[in-house]
């Protein structure tokens, strides 16, 4: 029996890592854009402009590809997304990326997970969750930000927003940022229900 938990337990956390599922990112990389530099980035908004890395070279950006983005974070101003992705019940949303302090190679970034109140529109955003981070010199992955849903709530079968947020919440100068991502994968609750479904038929297997 024991043997049979540490099998589960092992399978268990690879089953883990295995329902990550990645969540699609228009421009996610900064890459597609139609506008000349400095212009707006193709697919985020409303505010936010794109750079090239080669005029504004800093630490650890040799494998960020050749644009990236940045925006005022201390003042008004979002970049934000709104996805194709449905929030579901009982699940754990991330939504990350590269950063850097900008200009003057300093300042915070706050990363925002939220739904669309109303269908198709941006900017009817409503704040789930906020983490932030301090950025500085050199280019950085950041963990981002991390949202558990429930059994129910009203951004159940809502679309997903993720953002970088505004000075409301600790921004602090221009950021600079790149490589989005974002998933989802079950939160801890249903993977056990799942883990005990699984020593179930394993033990009726053995009999």
């Amino acid at each position: 029996m024991r043997s049979l938990v540490l099998i589960l337990l092992a399978g268990g956390l690879l089953t883990t890592v295995a329902m990550a599922t990645p969540i699609t990112l228009t421009n996610a990389d900064i890459e597609s854009n139609t506008t000349s530099e400095f212009g707006a980035i193709a697919a985020w908004g409303p505010r936010g402009g794109w750079a090239l890395h080669s005029g504004f070279a800093r630490p650890n950006n040799e494998s960020l590809g050749l644009n990236f983005g940045f925006y005022s974070a201390g003042t008004t101003e979002t970049v934000g997304q709104l996805t194709g992705e449905l929030i579901q019940a009982n699940m754990l949303y991330n939504f990350k990326s590269w950063a850097q302090g900008g200009g003057d190679d300093t300042g915070v970034i706050p990363y925002q997970i939220g739904y669309a109140a109303v269908d198709g529109d941006l900017a009817s955003f409503v704040l789930l969750a906020t983490t932030t981070y301090a950025v500085g010199e050199a280019w950085a992955e950041i963990a981002g930000v991390t949202y558990a849903t429930g059994a129910e709530g009203p951004e159940i079968g809502k679309q997903l927003i993720v953002r970088l947020g505004d000075g409301s919440v600790g921004g602090a100068s221009d950021i600079w940022f790149d490589n989005f991502s974002a998933s989802v994968v079950p939160e801890p609750a249903t993977l056990m229900l799942l883990g005990l479904a699984g020593l179930t038929a394993l033990r009726r297997k053995h009999r």
